[in-house]
């Protein structure tokens, strides 16, 4: 049985000591130590900036409910999650992330064994990525878990990846595969389910073993740095954003701060076998996982065709999906039986 020790019997002062210990760790990063002036002991941190770059700065928020479930989302992954999510903004800038602050809100039936679940991802996210935990705060919640993640970054001025500069002519690429976390959430929300429906819940046992890619895409995403690295450094690139709502809608914002269309081919999205077979167990449409679903943290980039072409020889994990075309053509899907029709901005929505 996994303890269950009250956070009352360390108080938020106790607490905020435990999450200091769990989180003063080294990184491989060398200058982001150096560059820390003072982390947790301070109503701020304290760090020097590196001259002759910018700072970029980003947030996410984690609502349980409506960001995450936590019949199926355990607090290590969790912890993991609410890093990947802000790291992937730093990836889509072109930058390397530097310090985090992290905010939580806890009701009751959070322990002081879930907190240090949840650092324990977040560490394991520190120390592969290569950033530092250095304050946050700490509250009581009437409700459910809420989580928010500040995180800084550096990037070099010349290096920074804007969505606002796509030109009409680019091709339009992403990294990776795309529907696998919508496809891995429909698999965990399916098994969940079965388990509320199962005559005896004590003996149930999920269905995961064959679905083990999309399960970690969803639950353990990993923020795309080697492809940025490439982005921001070895190619040219035009525009660039992080796919966190989907493509449909990351498609769309390019567009919109750029000024331009697009078209992107159904027959070019890059689809793994697992998502496809997922997707034909809920008779669902493999595409429309890729398109709408959201959480992939791939990236969404546009460049000229010879850019592509050194981009090629120096990974295999970028596909072209598209072209942007001139704002008056309008945002276009090119079905597989080469009909065209709108494509709709239907990803994830808040409100």
């Amino acid at each position: 049985m996994i303890k269950h020790t009250d956070i009352s019997t360390l108080g938020e002062i106790g607490l905020i000591e435990r999450v200091r210990q769990i989180v003063d760790i080294r990184v491989d990063d060398a200058t982001i130590h150096e560059r820390l002036i003072l982390g947790i002991s301070d109503d701020t941190a304290v760090f020097r900036p590196d001259p002759g770059k910018v700072m970029l700065l980003t947030t996410d928020s984690f609502i349980e409910g409506v960001h995450f479930d936590l019949t199926f989302t355990s607090l290590r992954h969790l912890g993991w999650k609410a890093m990947a999510a802000n790291l992937s903004d730093i990836a889509a800038m072109g930058g390397s992330p530097r310090y985090a602050v992290v905010s939580l809100s806890l009701p009751k039936k959070v322990s002081i064994e879930m907190v240090d679940e949840f650092y324990a991802g977040a560490i394991a996210a520190c120390k592969r990525y290569s950033f530092l935990i250095v304050g946050g705060d700490m509250s009581a919640s009437m409700g459910n878990i809420a989580i928010t993640v500040a995180l800084t970054g550096e990037a070099k001025e010349e290096q920074v990846l804007y969505r606002k500069t796509a030109k009409p002519g680019d091709l339009l690429c992403v990294s990776g595969h795309l529907g696998a976390s919508h496809a891995g959430l429909k698999v965990l929300q399916r098994e969940k389910q079965r388990y509320h429906d199962a005559p005896d819940p004590a003996t149930f046992k999920p269905n995961l073993e064959q679905y083990t890619l999309a399960l970690e895409k969803h639950l353990m995403p990993k923020p795309r740095f080697d492809i940025s690295a490439l982005l921001a450094g070895r190619v040219t690139t035009h525009a660039a954003i992080d796919i966190s709502d989907g493509l449909a809608s990351e498609v769309h914002r390019i567009c919109t701060a750029s000024g331009v269309g697009a078209k992107v081919y159904e027959h070019n999205i890059p689809l793994d076998s697992v998502t496809r077979n997922i997707a034909i167990e809920f008779s669902e449409s493999p595409t429309d996982y890729a398109l709408f679903g959201g959480e992939e943290y791939e990236l969404l980039f546009t460049m000229e065709d010879a850019e592509f072409e050194k981009l090629e020889s120096l990974t295999s994990d970028a596909t072209i999906i598209g072209r942007i075309t001139e704002q008056s053509e309008g945002i276009r899907l090119v079905k597989e039986s080469g009909e065209e029709e709108e494509l709709k901005a239907i990803g994830w929505r808040h409100f």
